[in-house]
């Protein structure tokens, strides 16, 4: 944070002075030389400070040197500020030189309690007219006379100054543009340039070296943002029948129909709805709810994308761009001769750098496009091939360039010109030749070395002696990336027609896998030197040979990230291998993961076939199941979602690609569904919860029903067929549940029976102001859910219904109110009066019965006295 405070400190002292540069007058030289009188200033931030606290020293003149433009012209030298601490002792920090502006800063940390005195000086010099970049002559020969700043006065207290609270990490649903203070939220927002190209496609990966993005999460849940067709896909139906060869032309491997580049959100690709001759336009559009932004009409095809960090004194941030290539120069195996360049956020036409190659393209530091290409041609100084750099910024600077001095510099704006071509030699860093010889001579005819990859600052160049399957030798062979300059050479010994290629690198290594073996082994980039291997790649228990001869055929895709290598073979088996030791780390396979295969496909297993291998984000690697050629479309294939600690199944859906690794940015993956040729893209999605409460006769002795519904409100919601299916909301399911209910959702396919809800909790805050949860449930599958409760004091009650969310929803709340009275006071029974009746006749009755039983009683006595 205090370094962001230093840049933000220095960028201040560029604008202000940048300012005072205009007032300077165009003259020549001055006869006698002036001498200029100067005037230093310090400042010192902030101001008070903590012991202990870092704070940043500001120190300038008041006019920048009158010859500096951009990176050429006169500096200010011999900066020294000198500090004195609370108890007399001075401390002298320098000498420090000036940048264009004629100001610069440090910074120091104060170790004692009182008051500081700082104070800047400058020792004056001759303007020399040096680097200049324009023939202007004024006040060269000129004396910059010496120059002391007031005191600046510090005072250092116990406690530090306190800065603001930093935001956290979103836990609500959350969109882009991602607000600038918000400091850690970089680590999850990490954009997918495309800056390496999948198979056969022209773009599509995370970067040069694979489809590791280490600024995401990942989906802890199969849940379905959106989808959206790219072609006609799934079954042709009627005469074409129906079985697994009943499909539209979907496992394209040679025309592959998706291949994205995402920046800020936003995800761009080439349409490609019939062959891959046909492209016909861009489409942009939401990540988050696949809502198409915009379209162009264009035969050109995307390359790249770029968000370019440009710095110079009147600009400062990220401007984003996309580069593409026209259609005859952008498929398998064609090497580019002109980049055009676009506006990212519009798809609008800049300009076109023409006479070009193709090249091997990372991104620096600063989000300048490098690239690396072998130039075979020998007619150069040294008579050999060269590697070459080149640089995107530098072509457009040129002749007004930070990187190359030309005629008449001025790189104090970024103003790529409207419509221009642009030579693409101009962009040409260094040229450096390359060898041409093997320890034991020339190499073959035919032979030469080519570029393979750049990565960990490193260029590695080999020459084989066949495409493909090698033929027992190669020589691999390391370049700085930085300045061109051989670092080593080896000549390897392979096991002949193994195919025994180049699988990966990252983290300073590359590695070797021998398909017909499942040998593996690793190198060092910067040495070339054997680190480990060969290590041979099984199973469980340490089956040897490899536990799947299907794996021989399609090969091993190999992922990295943060040291270890993930690797997949066609026979289904999947592997953890310590990069850095060659320890197997952890090892997996589809049967293991799903179950059986049975009759479902050919192989016995459960294929693992993706061009360019998986993608890893957020602790998870992603893979499909299928197989490189249709028919058959087999069904039971699944879409992979593994935990990268343990091999374990996080989750799994539907789907059936080849083409296309996943990408996963901001928190959500998109696939292309080959059962569809639908894109699907996955994540936590928003929610929507409602709650209602009886408002009238409710009472402290009645129990009352709160209930409610709890609802999926993601874009795809909205699409035609999940609108129509579920008028009333689509319900939020739980993650348990998730993927068979999103298969029938999306897919079409059975209403799962056991599919069950969420948990809502129930909270109110009664009549004396007491906020407390009162009970919790679970919604159904229609998503609605009811509690039951009795009020236990009267008054107005206000209840909320809360969704903490899960994996796959974020969370929701709503409220509503309710007035519970005291019941009635119970009333006293009345007196009972006695009637007239009870009173008179009804005795009278009960004498007279008595008096007739009497009289019969006495007749029978005297009869039974006769004789």
């Amino acid at each position: 944070m205090q370094q962001l405070k230093s840049k933000l400190f220095a960028v201040l002292i560029i604008a202000v002075l940048t300012i005072s540069m205009g007032s300077i007058a165009l003259s020549n030289a001055h006869t006698p030389p002036w001498d200029i009188p100067t005037y230093a200033y310090c400042s010192v931030a902030p101001n008070p400070a903590g012991l202990g606290q870092l704070v940043t020293i500001g120190m300038w003149v008041q006019i920048p040197p009158p010859t500096a433009a951009g990176t050429n012209g006169d500096r200010w030298h011999g900066f020294k500020v000198t500090i004195t601490d609370p108890d007399g002792t001075n401390q002298t920090l320098g000498p420090f030189t000036s940048d264009a502006t004629g100001g610069t800063w440090t910074s120091f940390t104060p170790n004692k309690l009182g008051n500081y005195t700082f104070q800047v000086y400058y020792p004056g010099e001759t303007m020399k007219g040096e680097n200049r970049a324009n023939p202007n002559n004024a006040y060269i020969g000129d004396y910059f006379m010496p120059s002391l700043s007031p005191p600046t006065y510090l005072t250092v207290q116990q406690d530090p100054i306190p800065q603001l609270p930093i935001t956290p990490l979103p836990t609500s649903y959350w969109t882009r543009p991602i607000h600038a203070p918000n400091y850690p939220w970089y680590q999850i927002s990490g954009n997918w340039l495309g800056l390496g190209a999948h198979s056969f496609a022209a773009t599509g990966r995370y970067n040069a070296t694979g489809n590791y993005n280490p600024y995401s999460n990942a989906p802890l849940s199969p849940h379905i943002m959106w989808t959206k067709p790219v072609a006609y896909g799934g079954l042709m139906g009627g005469e074409y029948g129906g079985d697994d060869t009943s499909n539209y032309y979907s496992t394209s491997q040679y025309e592959p129909k998706w291949a994205p580049i995402i920046i800020n959100g936003v995800m761009y690709y080439t349409n490609y709805p019939g062959s891959s001759g046909n492209q016909v336009g861009w489409t942009a559009l939401n990540l988050r709810t696949g809502e198409t932004i915009w379209t162009t009409n264009t035969t050109d095809i995307l390359k790249y994308g770029q968000i370019l960090d440009m710095v110079n004194p009147n600009q400062f941030g990220g401007i984003a761009y996309l580069w593409s290539v026209p259609g005859n120069m952008g498929g398998f195996g064609a090497s580019p001769r002109t980049y055009n360049m676009y506006d990212a956020m519009t798809g609008q036409y800049i300009l076109s750098i023409v006479n070009g190659t193709g090249m091997n393209i990372v991104s620096d530091a600063g989000g300048n496009l490098i690239g690396y290409y072998v130039n075979n041609s020998r007619a150069n100084q040294w008579g050999r091939p060269t590697l070459n750099c080149w640089n995107s910024t530098q072509a457009i600077f040129y002749p007004n360039s930070q990187y190359v001095k030309g005629v008449t510099s001025d790189s104090w704006n970024w103003r790529p010109p409207q419509g221009r071509e642009i030579e693409f030699g101009r962009g040409i860093m260094w040229t450096k030749p390359i060898a041409t010889n093997m320890t034991t001579g020339e190499f073959p005819e035919g032979s030469s070395l080519s570029l393979n990859r750049v990565d960990s600052g490193v260029a590695l160049l080999t020459a084989t002696g066949a495409a493909y399957y090698n033929v027992g030798w190669q020589v691999d062979a390391g370049y700085s990336a930085e300045t061109g300059e051989q670092l080593w050479i080896a000549n390897r010994t392979l096991t002949p027609f193994t195919r025994d290629q180049i699988t990966k690198s990252g983290y300073g290594m590359y590695y070797y896998i021998e398909a017909a073996t499942g040998k593996i082994r690793a190198y060092n980039l910067n040495t070339g030197a054997l680190v480990w291997g060969p290590v041979q790649l099984s199973g469980d228990n340490g089956n040897v040979p490899v536990p799947n001869a299907y794996n021989s055929i399609g090969g091993y895709q190999t992922e990295i990230a943060d040291g270890i290598l993930y690797i997949m073979g066609f026979g289904g088996d999947i592997w953890a291998i310590d990069g850095r030791t060659g320890e197997q780390v952890w090892y997996t396979s589809t049967n293991k993961l799903l179950g059986p295969s049975g009759s479902d496909t050919p192989y016995g297993v459960w294929p693992l076939w993706v061009f360019s291998g998986g993608s890893i984000a957020g602790g998870v690697y992603f893979l499909n199941v299928g197989h490189e050629y249709s028919p058959p479309l087999f069904r039971g294939a699944k879409q992979l979602a593994i935990n990268i600690t343990d091999g374990s199944l996080v989750w799994e859906i539907m789907g059936f690609d080849v083409t296309n690794a996943a990408t996963i940015v901001d928190g959500y993956a998109t696939v292309l569904n080959a059962y569809d040729n639908q894109l699907y893209t996955y994540g936590k999605g928003p929610s929507k919860i409602t709650v209602t409460a009886p408002d009238v006769g409710v009472t402290t002795q009645t129990a009352i029903t709160i209930r409610g519904t709890i609802t999926d409100i993601a874009a795809g919601t909205k699409q035609e067929q999940t609108a129509a299916n579920f008028p009333n909301g689509l319900p939020c399911v739980s993650d348990a549940s998730m993927n068979r209910w999103m298969e029938y959702v999306y897919m079409q396919q059975p209403c799962p029976l056991d599919t069950t809800g969420v948990p809502i909790a129930i909270s109110v805050v009664d009549a004396n102001g007491n906020y407390r949860t009162i009970g919790s449930t679970v919604s159904d599958a229609m998503g609605t859910y009811a509690f039951n409760w009795t009020p236990d004091i009267a008054g107005a009650y206000t209840v909320y219904a809360t969704f903490a969310g899960t994996e796959a929803y974020y969370p929701s709340n709503a409220a509503t109110s309710f007035y519970a009275a005291e019941p009635a006071a119970t009333q006293a029974p009345p007196p009972t009066v006695t009637s007239m009746a009870d009173q008179y006749f009804v005795p009278a009755i009960a004498g007279l019965f008595v008096a007739i039983i009497i009289c019969i009683i006495m007749v029978a006595l005297v009869l039974m006295k006769k004789p």
